[in-house]
């Protein structure tokens, strides 16, 4: 046996390795300020589709199913850091926005010690190819995935604006 198959496989274990080992100095770093990655994830969303959108909107840049997100608002409604409105006009939604703790939450999730101590490990040529990479592994997924699933929204549309806008730091805004 062996092969590409093999290699393909063991690409993908060091993947999921060094995500795993990431996402556990990010909890630690979020932990500090009783923040949850996908919490900090949400508010980014939010913030990045302007500050109102709904939790199927939400679903859809996170890749988890509506009752999951529905949970995970749920606490962040508890905690203080989104508000949800019921609007009607044709059909009932659910809106959900940041409050100012969520604003507050949003700003100290913005410090990421950790994650530039490990990418400082990389060039900027070498991030740059990474995130290539990984840009093209993501669609090749989403691809496969709305073959047997229902379409699923590509988070490039949220990081293109953020580039663009530079909508977390408060300087480089319009």
């Amino acid at each position: 046996m062996g092969g590409i198959a093999d290699k393909e496989y063991d690409i993908w274990i060091l993947l999921s390795r060094v995500y795993h080992l990431i996402a556990k100095l990010r909890n630690l770093e979020l932990a500090q300020n009783n923040i949850l990655p996908v919490q900090s994830y949400i508010l980014f969303i939010i913030k990045a589709l302007g500050n109102e959108t709904t939790p199927t909107e939400i679903s859809g840049y996170v890749y988890q199913q509506r009752s999951s997100i529905s949970d995970i608002l749920n606490r962040m409604v508890k905690q203080g850091l989104i508000t949800k409105t019921n609007k009607t006009g044709g059909k009932r939604r659910v809106i959900i926005t940041l409050t100012e703790k969520g604003e507050e939450a949003l700003n100290l999730s913005n410090d990421r010690e950790f994650l530039h101590k490990v990418m400082s490990s990389l060039t900027d040529q070498k991030k740059r190819q990474l995130e290539s990479s990984l840009e093209l592994l993501r669609d090749a997924a989403i691809n496969v995935l709305s073959l047997t699933q229902k379409t699923i929204m590509p988070p490039s549309q949220i990081s293109k604006y953020y580039r663009e806008k530079n909508a977390l730091d408060p300087e480089k805004q319009d």
